[in-house]
């Protein structure tokens, strides 16, 4: 009797620990490509691009346009698929040379905001996702702006509100 007692206690101290466990591993998606979303950000406002045509205009330093969240919903803790074509919808992805646009299963739905040229370009990308299925988003940003100097200057890490529910 006092051994099913004490292993009574024991799962009634490890089996929260471990869904705390199991929900902190899934926020692992969001951090992961917003770093690869901030990186690849990075990289479209600093390189070079022209206009159509012959000597087209050299295009000034700014960031992807801005897409709303994609897709637009995302079933609560559970990691799917996309079907072909969602992230089809906005040349950003394409520009973001996104990573997992090709159908690899996640949890979270993902947004670009940007505005702005030059030394005051800006943008903000952000995760959004019910890990529990109650409701409540989690929400993840990070941000960035162009300095005077046209370097790209990011937030010194990645802001989390609601990161386990």
């Amino acid at each position: 009797m006092i051994v099913v007692a004490i292993l009574g206690i024991l799962a009634a101290v490890a089996i929260p620990a471990m869904i705390r466990y199991l929900r902190r591993a899934k926020t692992t998606e969001a951090v992961d490509k917003l770093s690869y979303m901030y990186r690849m950000a990075s990289v479209y406002a600093q390189s070079q691009r022209y206009g159509r045509g012959v000597g087209g205009p050299s295009l000034g330093v700014q960031f992807p346009a801005s897409a709303g969240p994609t897709p637009a919903t995302v079933a609560p803790g559970i990691k799917v698929a996309d079907p072909a074509g969602t992230w089809d919808t906005s040349q950003t992805w394409y520009a973001l040379a996104f990573g997992f646009a090709a159908g690899e299963p996640h949890y979270y739905s993902y947004q670009f905001d940007s505005a702005g040229s030059g030394s005051s370009a800006a943008f903000t990308a952000r995760a959004l996702g019910d890990l529990d299925g109650d409701g409540l988003l989690s929400t993840f940003e990070r941000a960035a702006q162009m300095t005077p100097n046209l370097e790209v200057q990011g937030s010194m890490g990645i802001y989390m509100e609601r990161e386990l529910e």
